[in-house]
């Protein structure tokens, strides 16, 4: 589901439960992956990458995602007239599966960012996917073929061809999430067969590819009241037996599920969706940072279809506190069962987050 809007952009959300300048409105369609793949006007944006490389040392795991916000006029402070444009923050992160080392960079276009995360540049087209923050890029090109590159303060460059081995799926109704927590317009290339080099050596492999926009979490309920606290258990899956599926579900603050959802790829393309599904915790890491993440779970679909989702390291928290206000859990994945797969796990909420109410600037102020 990669609803990581974040620290910042919860704050923007959260303050807007009225109008806002001319942002766009959330209203029920399903998207047009073609037309809809450029920038929207509306208060929260991403593209998310991820994808599972086979390099020359062994297999690594890379996830990145870039985000665009806007300020809507309801802000406290009149910071939408002195920040009218978009601001733009993202994440990357790196697990070498053989040896579970794991790394992660956040950069911001944020004012006063630190020194480290701060880069200039940061855009977004409207016409075509094509994204940047500082020397980051993700794109789609005219032929239909995805585009990464990701150069990591020097030590790191990745730049990955990834062309579609299926059409995009539109996820359930158009959009994920409900009244309750929000809805976020998204659709996927789930199925990218890579080429292109990791520090200027070939690679291959398979990658998953996210777009979704909308007002964030707790917008549709009008008061922001989900706004502030994202929860969420999100997992992308390539099956061997050619099934895409991504699952999320969305806790609330009692502990309780409230959401549930599951869209599954077909060999074919066509996409069939479901709510009637198990999705069970049962082991747990417990971060450095304090967060205890339900890392291993077991997954049954209604058709019978049973997981056993394992990280493929523990370790693997994005530090992102700069940008988020808080850290979230990114890790590349095992599946096994009655098939087995790779993918990508999102666990959110298992951390203490900085509340922009306390101090509604704070998001100026990263720490």
């Amino acid at each position: 589901m990669k609803r990581i809007f974040l620290g910042l952009a919860a704050l923007l959300v959260a303050c807007a439960p009225a109008s806002v300048r001319s942002l766009e409105s959330f209203v029920e369609r399903k998207p047009d992956p073609l037309k809809d793949q450029g920038a929207h006007q509306a208060p929260v944006e991403w593209w998310y990458l991820n994808a599972h490389l086979t390099t020359k040392t062994g297999t690594k795991g890379i996830a990145a995602a870039i985000f665009q916000v806007y300020i809507p006029e309801s802000a406290p402070y009149n910071l939408a007239a002195q920040f009218p444009n978009a601001l733009f923050f993202g994440h990357y992160s790196i697990v070498d599966k053989q040896s579970g080392k794991y790394q992660s960079t956040e950069y911001s276009t944020v004012p006063r960012a630190k020194p480290e995360i701060a880069v200039n540049v940061g855009f977004a087209d409207t016409k075509r996917m094509n994204v940047g923050l500082g020397d980051w890029r993700m794109a789609r090109e005219d032929n239909g073929v995805y585009t990464a590159k990701f150069n990591i303060k020097g030590k790191e460059t990745v730049d990955l061809k990834m062309r579609p081995l299926r059409p995009e799926a539109i996820h359930g109704p158009g959009w994920s999430g409900n009244l309750e927590t929000g809805r976020m317009y998204y659709y996927s290339a789930t199925r990218l067969e890579i080429s292109g080099t990791y520090n200027g050596e070939p690679v291959g492999g398979i990658a998953w590819l996210d777009h979704q926009w909308g007002g964030g979490v707790g917008s549709d309920a009008g008061d922001g009241s989900a706004s502030f606290a994202p929860r969420w258990d999100w997992m992308s899956m390539n099956l061997e037996d050619g099934r895409d599926i991504m699952i999320y579900r969305v806790r609330n603050e009692k502990g309780g599920v409230s959401d549930k959802f599951a869209s599954i790829v077909m060999p074919d393309g066509s996409t069939k969706e479901e709510r009637d599904f198990e999705m069970i915790p049962w082991d747990y890491w417990q971060s450095p940072s304090g967060g205890r993440y339900p890392v291993r779970w077991y997954v049954r679909l209604k058709d019978g279809t049973a997981l056993m989702i394992r990280p493929v390291a523990d370790a693997q928290e994005v530090e992102a506190r700069a940008t988020a206000g808080f850290n979230y859990y990114e890790g590349a994945i095992d599946v096994n069962g009655t098939t087995k797969g790779v993918g990508y796990m999102e666990l959110t909420g298992y951390t203490p987050m900085r509340n922009p109410f306390t101090n509604p600037l704070s998001f100026l102020e990263p720490r």
